[in-house]
């Protein structure tokens, strides 16, 4: 056999077993770590049942972004279909058909929302917890009061899967939201409350909503799962958020427009924040300023 053939046949088996194996780490690696459970505890939050209580409920399920995935009457949606990254879907939370309103206690609940696993002890995909796992006993249980209220809706919805892109950016670290169990320090127990304030403190605690796009930092950046059309995340931290007065960024988050009148691009969901209070928005912007 000519030299130049045998060597060049060696070479494509080398480089179709490196190719094997490179698939296989991609398949086998992330499935393990999608399906693996989570021992955190149940724990008790407070119900509530006052229309003052379930409105407040209301309101945060509308400010923290939870009709992005769980559609305004709860009954979940297929919020993201690639043909790479895969299929993302939010659950439909109501006691409908499909929904698992009938079947989820107040502990459960908490736990999906601020630890990110399922009533199986299983992590629950792309459920961006990270930016909810500070959130009170006193907030968890008026948004889960709230839930609980919603009239059930019949929508059975297609399962979660997840596409060969989105494994790879899980394995090489650039996808961690999508078992945001593994990014939280479950032993962490949340604070009973949180009282509304003009402080830089109480704008840290509103604005964990923010980092599933904007990241840990708020230093914005490509957003974790999106499509490649999307554009990514802007820096809203120190000096970018210095060039907006109290009232513009107010104004702006309130209209989506823009100081200069350019209206905010999707995905920036400014129809959700604008449900934040006037003092959690100025708190949020004081937060923001502190930054570096």
């Amino acid at each position: 056999m000519n030299k130049t053939i045998k060597f060049f046949l060696i070479t494509l088996f080398v480089l179709v077993d490196v190719l094997l194996v490179g698939f296989a780490i991609i398949y086998f690696v992330p499935n393990s770590r999608l399906n693996a459970s989570f021992d955190v505890p149940l724990r008790d939050i407070p119900s509530y049942t006052s229309s003052i209580d379930i409105s407040e409920g209301k309101r945060l399920f509308l400010s923290r972004g939870c009709t992005d995935c769980h559609s305004d009457n709860g009954s979940g949606k297929v919020f993201l279909e690639d043909p790479a990254l895969g299929r993302y879907v939010g659950t439909n939370l109501t006691a409908g058909k499909g929904g698992v309103g009938s079947s989820r206690s107040n502990g459960e609940y908490a736990r999906a929302i601020r630890n990110g696993v399922g009533k199986d002890g299983k992590a629950l995909l792309f459920m961006p917890s990270t930016d909810f796992q500070a959130m009170s006993d006193s907030d968890v249980g008026k948004l889960v009061s709230y839930i609980k209220t919603l009239p059930p809706v019949d929508s059975e919805l297609p399962k979660i899967e997840v596409g060969f892109l989105s494994k790879f950016l899980f394995l090489i670290g650039k996808m961690p939201l999508l078992v945001s169990a593994e990014q939280i320090d479950h032993s962490k127990v949340a604070v009973q409350e949180v009282k509304p304030s003009l402080s830089v403190e109480y704008g840290k605690y509103v604005a964990a909503t923010c980092t599933g796009c904007h990241g840990m930092d708020l230093k914005g950046g490509p957003i974790q799962g999106a499509p490649p059309e999307w554009p990514p995340a802007q820096n809203i931290a120190g000096q970018a958020m210095a060039k907006w007065t109290e009232e513009q960024f107010l104004n702006s988050i309130r209209t989506g427009v823009r100081p200069d009148g350019t209206q905010i691009a999707f995905p920036m969901p400014w129809q959700s924040l604008k449900h934040l209070t006037d003092i959690e928005l100025k708190a949020i912007r004081l937060y923001l300023l502190s930054l570096n």
